[in-house]
């Protein structure tokens, strides 16, 4: 048999980084009431990568029932609902998404950057246009939670 030989080389070590998405305000910008048509609000959450590595960002309404309503009552609200979401309002603004509530899904499509240890302010403007305000959404009301989902860049 052939001399062998064995040499290590040890104590290799990998580090996953994590990402790490900070909101603030972690309340609500919105808790409305008495609304009619032409009604409207603003709010503005400030979102942070405190993470190592850069980030798309996406934002999302995740909306159900109010308390007492139904799950049709609230799809119809947020079908009638407006939202636009405007990034670094005031700075470089970039509207990430227009249009009713319902449809905020994973805005922007390809994402909004935030570079490691950078933050921005993110503002919602919530309406009810005249002509959505008929007798069909009469006493109706909707919650909704506003999601910012991150991935690395």
């Amino acid at each position: 048999m052939p001399f062998t030989i064995q040499q290590l080389n040890e104590d290799n070590t990998v580090g996953i980084a994590q990402l790490t998405l900070v909101v603030d305000p972690t309340t609500a910008i919105f808790t409305e009431t008495d609304w009619s048509g032409g009604s409207s609000a603003t709010g503005v959450i400030n979102v942070e990568n405190t993470s190592t590595l850069d980030v798309n960002y996406f934002v999302s309404a995740d909306w159900y029932a109010a308390a007492g309503g139904t799950p049709q009552d609230a799809r119809i609200l947020a079908e009638k609902l407006q939202i636009t979401v405007t990034a670094d309002p005031g700075g470089n603004e970039e509207e990430l998404y227009s249009g009713p509530l319902a449809g905020l899904i994973q805005q922007p499509p390809a994402g909004r950057t935030l570079t490691a240890g950078q933050d921005e302010d993110v503002e919602f403007e919530l309406s009810l246009p005249p002509a959505g305000a008929t007798d069909l959404i009469q006493g109706m009301a909707i919650e909704f939670d506003l999601v910012f989902v991150a991935v690395e860049v």
